[in-house]
Order: C-alpha cells, then structure tokens, then sequence
C-alpha cells in the first residue's frame, strides 16, 4: 500500500527521513544538510538540476529534494503537497538545496531485494542522525498502522466527504462484515462536498484576435 503519492524510489527516504525528524522533533531551521545514500537512479533521474527548482506538480512529486523538504517542514507528503502554493512555499524551498543524493554501490548491489536508504540528518549545532531502512512504509515487510491508513484516507477524502461523511465511511470500511450490500457501503462515498465552480478563463479581446 503506497503511503506517499509520489514516485516509488521517494519513498523509503521520505519515510526514514519523517522517522527521524518526528523522532529527535528537528525543525527545518535545525537542520544544516540531509545526505540520502540510494540508487544511481534516483540520484540521476530524481535529483536532477530540475528536480531542485520544480514548478509544477509532476516534477514535484517526481523530486527527491523536493518531497524531502515538504517532509521536512509539513511532518506529512499527501495530495495537499502538491499544491501550488505548497510548491512554491518559501519555507519547503528554502530546504531544497539542503537535500543530497548520492549514489552508493552497496545499495546496488542490494536493489531490487531490498529497496534500502540511508539518510544522514546534520544539525546546525553539530548533531548528526542516521537511519537506514531496507523497506519503504507500506511494504508488506515494514506494514502502515490502522492509524496511519487512516491518516491516508484522511488526506485522500479531504475536500471531497465531510468529517462526518468521512467518520461513518471508515467505521463502515473497518467492519466491513457487518455491510449488509455493496450498494450501502458504495452510497456512503458519495461527494458532499461541494468544489468551488473554477473560474472561466476571459475571452480575447477583438484586439487580440487580430494580432
């Protein structure tokens, strides 16, 4: 089950990354440089200098640094990451260029049975914390939490069912052998919240039309 909607060689760093920063409560103001020891690939294709500049949400979620410095500043990577106004936060890129991947033979060698990361977080006063994991959260090996499943389908249902709508949906998902059709359980995830109408894009001027 993929906690993170972004590319799958993201995930094992966002994970021990969001780890070590919950676990030692590291702001992003603390932290001097995060180190991410990975595969070539992700040094070449996901840390790109593109990937350090993203303007849009497809590079975004496809930028080791950039889903990095979002776990750094928001303790989460979910849709609202993706957003634009998130993409450009000052805040998410101030730590962008504080991300480095680097290519590590070991890690190689290890891929595709284990899809291991080591993370190097430094301090500004001189701390440094590693972590290492060979499994993603998510993987059957290094399984989500009920509450971290529904922490997803909070973020996934956000701006689409209410909090009520949501609350009875998931009572209904964890004791799923007590629906008594698919039709009940299907009509509680209907939408009932109501998007905001986009704006219509203005029509050129006759002006325009004739240049």
């Amino acid at each position: 089950m993929k906690f993170f909607p972004t590319e799958a060689l993201t995930h094992a760093p966002i994970s021990a990354v969001l780890d070590l920063v919950k676990e030692h409560d590291l702001l992003p103001d603390q932290i001097e440089k995060v180190q991410i020891r990975s595969l070539a690939r992700a040094a070449d294709i996901l840390s790109d200098p593109s990937k350090y500049d993203p303007h849009t949400k497809e590079t975004a979620d496809h930028s080791l640094p950039y889903v990095i410095a979002a776990a750094i500043v928001d303790r989460q990577v979910t849709p609202a990451q993706f957003e634009m106004a998130k993409i450009m936060d000052p805040k998410i890129r101030t730590q962008l260029h504080k991300v480095e991947v680097v290519a590590d033979p070991e890690i190689e060698k290890v891929f595709p049975a284990l899809q291991r990361v080591i993370v190097n977080i430094a301090t500004r006063d001189g701390r440094t914390f590693e972590k290492q994991l060979d499994y993603p959260k998510g993987d059957p090996r290094n399984p989500l939490t009920d509450a971290e499943i529904e922490e997803k389908f909070s973020a996934l249902a956000e701006g689409v069912l209410s909090d009520n709508a949501q609350t009875k949906l998931k009572d209904a998902i964890w004791n799923l052998e007590k629906v008594g059709s698919v039709s009940k359980l299907m009509a509680l995830m209907k939408a009932d919240v109501k998007k905001k109408p986009a704006r219509a894009k203005a029509r050129p001027s006759a002006e325009k039309k004739r240049r």
